[in-house]
């Protein structure tokens, strides 16, 4: 960040003595509210509202994201097991991402941290294996396979 852009960015405040890009988090949370309230109106498996996966409609292939609106709509409206059969690696991962949040929230607010958690290299290269391999295992049209499919 740039002098000029720290100084200014230090000068704009929400409330006195709170600059506001110690709001910058709050903030996101804020601008997902309307996004999330959407996915709970609209169901996504209703043609003609929200667009198409792109990498979707090019190759005819899941991604790993695929089903991730579906899922989470149904996650919204109670229904567990639904939204794992859209998408069980996002599922699992949303109480990393849920915590990643908060990690980053609190200590902009109020100053308090969450405890760390340190994540070994081999662990995070583990986790993008999985990944990899669960968009390539989605996409094999053989039956154990094709539960992982959206």
């Amino acid at each position: 960040m740039s002098t000029i852009t720290t100084i200014a960015a230090n000068r704009l405040e929400l409330l006195p003595g709170l600059p506001l890009w110690r709001w910058r988090f709050a903030l996101l949370g804020l601008a997902a509210l309307p996004c999330l309230a959407l996915v709970f109106a609209r169901n996504p498996e209703e043609p003609g509202y929200y667009p198409p996966c792109v990498f979707y409609a090019l190759t005819g292939l899941h991604c790993p994201g695929c089903g991730t609106l579906r899922g989470l709509h149904q996650l919204m409206h109670g229904n567990l097991l639904a939204a794992f059969g859209y998408n069980p690696y996002t599922m699992l991962a949303l109480p990393i991402i849920g915590y990643a949040y908060l990690s980053a929230l609190l200590p902009s607010l109020s100053g308090r941290r969450l405890p760390t958690v340190f994540l070994h290299p081999a662990l995070i290269w583990g986790l993008l294996a999985a990944v990899l391999s669960f968009w390539a295992l989605r996409n094999v049209p053989v039956y154990p396979f094709t539960v992982l499919a959206p």
